[in-house]
């Protein structure tokens, strides 16, 4: 994937604060800052492409034959991505960590209501059980949910999951 500024559509746009002023209403904005494959290999993207003024979060994403890096918005609820690769929107992906290929946890008793699934993006270096964002793996999807330790746990406990 290029990082090369002049295509990130962020670099020009107005300031964190005018940009996300709607998700902002809540009274807060949630910013992910640290961001784990399930080996604990780091996602951020210290050298990418930035989302006003913010690193992203980097996946290795597969559709079919299509594969490339996306660098996802660090601003929980903006669908923002950066990727060159055509893959086609309501469509099944897979999700690895672009580094080492391994691919992302499932998250048992998770689904879209378009047919995907959800898999982790852990926020701490404690992983499996820890605090979370899940990820849908359908392109075009932009539903994402934090989860904490606890949530984590109950879902384990009632999809039948041993806990690690």
């Amino acid at each position: 994937m290029s990082e090369n500024n002049d295509s990130n559509a962020f670099s020009s746009r107005p300031p964190t604060e005018t940009r996300l002023q709607e998700m902002g209403e809540k009274g807060f904005v949630v910013v992910v800052t640290r961001a784990f494959g399930p080996g604990g290999e780091d996602l951020m993207a210290p050298d990418g492409p930035k989302f006003s003024g913010s690193p992203g979060v980097k996946l290795l994403v597969k559709q079919g034959d299509i594969e490339d890096e996306v660098i996802l918005s660090p601003y929980y609820g903006d669908p923002a991505k950066i990727h060159e690769a055509p893959f086609e929107d309501g469509e099944p992906c897979e999700l690895f960590c672009p580094d080492s290929g391994t691919p992302l946890d499932k998250i048992p008793g998770m689904s879209t209501d378009d047919g995907g699934e959800y898999y982790a993006v852990y926020l701490t270096p404690k992983l499996k059980d820890g605090e979370l964002v899940a990820v849908s793996n359908i392109w075009g999807n932009t539903n994402s949910r934090l989860m904490s330790e606890d949530e984590m746990l109950l879902m384990l406990a009632e999809a039948g999951q041993p806990a690690e």
